[in-house]
């Protein structure tokens, strides 16, 4: 099950740098000083053939940025959307044992669903730390507190905080509405609480390791590829473990209702 959320949220990060890529080419597009500015420094980076061959690379993908932008957007809908039936599948098996009826309409709805809200609870995490990080240091700034000792752990530890808090929602959205089930979420807060802090555990690894690789450049080529792909599949495997122990635990157990014979389970869909 989490080798092939691995493989498709993976594949995703493609076409996420192309729409990225569009973004960026459409917003230089209606900016011509801009435009020249980066081209002027790109030549002064890159002096000779080199620095005009990539301005000259830059200059196309600007012009064809709408045409990369349908590209990698219907590539990052593709890659989600099994990505996210994937991890849909894992948790019906899970809280279930079985996987319900397939309904080619309905599931894809729901994947594009949960790929929409997932994508806009990321965003709006990024977007509340920044205003926190922000908000913090104006008014440390205007209490004249900015140089106090500390000042760094503050602002690092209201971080940590509202992303526990962002993670906890999420494994909540996991652990419930994923998997389709119906039990209270005070009885699900254990788990989902569990999931946060090992999801931000393995955020400190993740980073620790890119760290560790960042002074070299091939180290960061090839190992930063590869440690992502293994921490996708550590994050896909911490999820499923988390479903799973918090399915078992004593009291979600025996507010599950029976289960009931049904079809074999879909385990390759």
């Amino acid at each position: 099950m989490a080798a092939g959320v691995t493989y498709y949220a993976f594949l995703g990060l493609f076409p996420v740098l192309l729409l990225v890529a569009s973004i960026v080419g459409l917003f230089l597009a209606g900016d011509e000083l801009l435009q020249q500015e980066l081209f002027t420094a790109i030549r002064e980076t890159f002096p000779g053939s080199l620095g005009n061959q990539l301005v000259d690379q830059l200059s196309e993908a600007i012009d064809g940025a709408g045409f990369i932008g349908l590209i990698g957007l219907a590539g990052f809908v593709y890659a989600g959307l099994r990505t996210m039936d994937k991890l849909r599948i894992g948790m019906e098996l899970i809280w279930k044992g079985e996987v319900d009826e397939p309904d080619v309409l309905r599931d894809n709805l729901q994947d594009l669903v949960a790929l929409v809200v997932l994508g806009a609870i990321g965003l709006l995490s990024l977007g509340l730390t920044g205003v926190v990080t922000q908000g913090t240091s104006w008014i440390l700034d205007l209490l004249s507190l900015e140089d106090t000792p500390g000042y760094g752990v503050l602002t690092w530890a209201l971080g940590l905080a509202l992303a526990l808090v962002v993670d906890l929602v999420v494994f909540l959205w996991l652990l419930r509405v994923v998997p389709s089930i119906s039990h209270p979420l005070r009885l699900l807060l254990p788990g989902a609480l569990f999931g946060a802090a090992g999801f931000e555990a393995l955020k400190l690894i993740g980073g620790y390791y890119l760290s560790l690789i960042s002074d070299s450049v091939t180290a960061s080529a090839f190992g930063g590829a590869v440690g992502l792909l293994v921490w996708i599949n550590l994050v896909a495997r911490f999820a499923f473990f988390t479903a799973a122990w918090t399915a078992t635990l004593r009291r979600v157990a025996s507010a599950a209702p029976p289960r009931t014979a049904g079809e074999p389970v879909r385990a390759d869909a």
